[in-house]
């Protein structure tokens, strides 16, 4: 079974949209349903889905609050939820898929220049420095 955490985010809801054209059956599940940042509740669905795959596309993607007043959530979230996710993960023998983003870079490419997977990670923002922990 796969399971999708932020499945009504922008990540989430286009990866829904693929997985029903290709009539794939999922468990999609929103802070509501699983509060990431809980274990206790990460466990209790993780042992009621059994996912045999994870798409993490849950986070915290208010990039300019991430700054000030959203920075505890930001690390709560993106650090320690994604932790929980792959703790659980790992337990449950479940392929876990982590979207992670541009802002670990540090921007300097020339514009047209894709990044690539193994350029050097060297985050500018603290989003960027969230989501870099979190891989």
């Amino acid at each position: 079974m796969i399971l999708i955490t932020g499945a009504n985010g922008q990540l989430g809801t286009e990866l829904r949209y693929l997985l029903d054209e290709r009539n794939e059956e999922y468990v999609a599940v929103d802070v509501a349903k699983m509060d990431i940042t809980n274990e206790e509740m990460v466990e209790k669905v993780f042992e009621e889905v059994k996912p045999t795959l994870v798409y993490h596309c849950a986070a915290y993607t208010a990039v300019d609050a991430a700054e000030d007043e959203g920075k505890e959530l930001d690390f709560a979230i993106n650090v320690t939820g994604t932790k929980n996710i792959a703790k659980a993960s790992e337990k449950h023998g479940a392929t876990l898929v982590y979207i992670s983003t541009d802002y670990v870079f540090d921007g300097k490419k020339p514009v047209g220049q894709e990044w690539e997977v193994d350029d050097r990670p060297d985050p500018q923002t603290e989003y960027g420095r969230t989501k870099r922990m979190g891989e």
